[in-house]
């Protein structure tokens, strides 16, 4: 059949399975590549972060053992200085430690629930994009049920 503009049309009905299975296959190529590009990433990071780790390890460690040491220095500097017996001056320093680490405990935490929203985020927009795709396919269906 001829169409208004001259051109040769086919009378053959749209198949969507066809297009079904190219979206289906094009969908699998672009997830297996990115699954092969984190793959090859986290690879390269690993790699790559090998040294940086091991020097944190040794400095985290190095902190462990000094602070007791610094904290001990601060009780007999407060005894000595401001003539505290060393019981209370080490009171002082441990109650003072410890509202230090529960604040920092506190922003670690906040910082943590903050980081785990961005994941959410990923999933969210993840369902989008899955909700979306359905859409588009369905709208396809419809329209070929409609044009038969």
């Amino acid at each position: 059949m001829i169409g208004q503009n001259g051109t040769f049309q086919s009378e053959s009905k749209p198949d969507m399975r066809g297009d079904l299975g190219d979206l289906g296959a094009d969908l699998l190529a672009l997830g297996e590549l990115q699954v092969e590009l984190l793959s090859v990433d986290t690879r390269d990071a690993m790699r790559e972060s090998v040294i940086p780790v091991v020097f944190m390890a040794l400095g985290l460690g190095l902190c462990i053992g000094a602070f007791p040491v610094l904290l001990l220095a601060c009780s007999w500097w407060l005894s000595n200085t401001f003539e505290f017996t060393l019981a209370s001056s080490m009171l002082t320093v441990a109650v003072s430690g410890l509202c230090i680490a529960a604040g920092l405990l506190f922003y670690a935490w906040r910082g943590l629930l903050k980081s785990l929203s961005i994941v959410q985020r990923s999933g969210r927009e993840l369902r989008s994009n899955i909700q979306w795709i359905k859409t588009i396919i369905s709208q396809k269906h419809r329209n070929r049920q409609n044009a038969v």
